[in-house]
Order: structure tokens, then C-alpha cells, then sequence
């Protein structure tokens, strides 16, 4: 029997939402077991299964404690760091994207360290074992704090993101996005479905997270089908950066 548990301190237990929701699915499908408890100051959630299946789940498991730590712990490093304001969509914005691009190189790092066998203590692994990684992501950071009228002015970070994207290919030619309430669902060509990226932050909009996959995937061209209006600062920041339509549904 394979046995392994992953805990988090209270105030980022986001991020053990976002393993638990990657290895429920999995668990399911060979029988494993699931089990959650929340003490005063920390969440665990624990999984089982037979050996069997202990490779194809300490895979998935690795995968998931590694994007936890390499893209949800960024958020939170970059956001303290920076001293981002949680209401201004454009740093948010601004943060996400930051935090999104060079994470596939960051997991393959974290992931040598990532230790499926033993106990896994998110936090533990983001004080005391991630230091290289938490120098570069802070070298990242002093790009733009070094210009840190950067965040005080929109149209400066727009000019950033562009920077950002210029060093990226498309992923996609034609993006449509489909906005109902606070979902929503991206279509590639041929109304292929893809599946979003996800910030990780604490805390994000709707809008946020549409943008953060925008700008990830690249496309040539952008058409929103929306039921609701949307957010003004999410429509300026799309039509300065790509060539976007707007189509109203009922």
C-alpha cells in the first residue's frame, strides 16, 4: 500500500485545494482513498492506494506539489516582494504573467527535490529547500523593482507585458473565449477546448484569469463572447495588446 500525506499552514491552504483537486480525480481511478483534516493551523490531505498504482500516483503527485510550489509560492514571493495592491488589475495582471512564464523550467528544479515518499510539507519545502530557485525568482523581481514607477503607471506596465510577450511564440492563432458569470472556457481552432492555465494567486478575478491565458497562449486574434459586461481595465489592457472582438450573448 502507498501511502503519502501533504500538509500547508492555514493561510495558504489554496494551494493544498489545488493538489487535492489534482489527485481526486486520480485516486478515483484506481481505487485509492482520499482523506482530509483541518487542525487550528494547518490542512492535510492525505491519499492511498495499492502498489499497483504507486508509480502513476507519485507521478501525479509530484507534478502537483511541484506547480504548488514553483507557481503558487511565486505569486506569493513576487507579490510580497513587489508590495502588489490586490484590488489593481494591471499589477495583478502584471504578477500572474511574470509568475506563468519560465514555471516549466522552475518545476523541472523543484521536482528533482520534491520527495513523494516522505511526508510533504508544502511550507516546509518553500523556507527551507527552495532557496536557488527563490534567488532567480528574486532577480526577476528586481527587474521591475528597480523601476518600480513601473506599477504606478498602466500604460508602463501594458509597455512590459509587451516586453514579456515579445520573448514568447503563439501558442494558438485564433482564441475564443466564452464568459459566463465568474467561468470561463477557452476554444482554440476548430472550437477545441483548452485548458486554462491557472495563476495560482490567492486571490483572482474572472478577468485576471482570462488575461493571464491571453497573454500565455499568444493568439493573432481574440473574440469574447460574453452574457455580462465586462471590466473596463480587462478590455483597455486586451485592446492594447491584441486585436480583439466583442460579441454580447443572451
Amino acid at each position: 500500500m502507498y501511502e503519502a500525506t501533504v500538509s500547508v499552514e492555514k493561510v495558504n491552504g489554496h494551494l493544498l485545494d489545488y493538489v487535492k483537486e489534482q489527485l481526486t480525480p486520480c485516486m478515483g481511478e484506481v481505487d485509492g482513498i482520499v482523506s482530509e483534516l483541518d487542525e487550528r493551523d494547518r490542512n492535510y490531505f492525505s491519499l492511498a492506494c495499492a502498489d499497483t498504482y504507486r508509480f502513476q500516483v507519485q507521478r501525479k503527485l509530484s507534478d502537483a506539489v511541484s506547480q504548488a510550489l514553483t507557481l503558487g509560492y511565486k505569486n506569493i514571493f513576487v507579490r510580497k516582494l513587489l508590495k502588489i495592491d490586490k484590488n489593481n488589475f494591471y499589477q495583478n495582471v502584471l504578477v500572474n504573467t511574470i509568475c506563468i512564464f519560465d514555471n516549466e523550467y522552475d518545476k523541472q528544479i523543484v521536482s528533482r527535490v520534491v520527495d513523494v515518499d516522505k511526508t510533504l510539507c508544502l511550507d516546509g519545502y518553500y523556507n527551507f529547500r527552495l532557496g536557488a530557485i527563490k534567488k532567480k525568482w528574486q532577480e526577476i523581481t528586481k527587474l521591475v523593482s528597480d523601476n518600480f514607477y513601473v506599477l504606478s503607471d498602466n500604460t508602463l506596465i501594458v509597455e512590459f507585458l509587451q516586453y514579456l510577450l515579445e520573448s514568447t511564440p503563439s501558442k494558438c492563432k485564433q482564441l475564443s473565449i466564452s464568459v459566463d458569470g465568474d467561468r470561463f472556457v477557452l476554444y482554440g481552432s476548430g472550437d477545441k477546448v483548452i485548458e486554462p492555465t491557472l495563476s495560482m494567486a490567492k486571490i483572482s478575478s474572472c478577468e485576471e484569469e482570462i488575461m493571464l491565458n491571453i497573454l500565455w497562449l499568444k493568439p493573432r486574434s481574440v473574440k469574447v463572447y460574453h452574457s455580462r459586461s465586462l471590466g473596463k481595465d480587462f478590455c483597455d489592457m486586451l485592446d492594447a495588446l491584441f486585436q480583439a472582438e466583442y460579441i454580447e450573448v443572451q
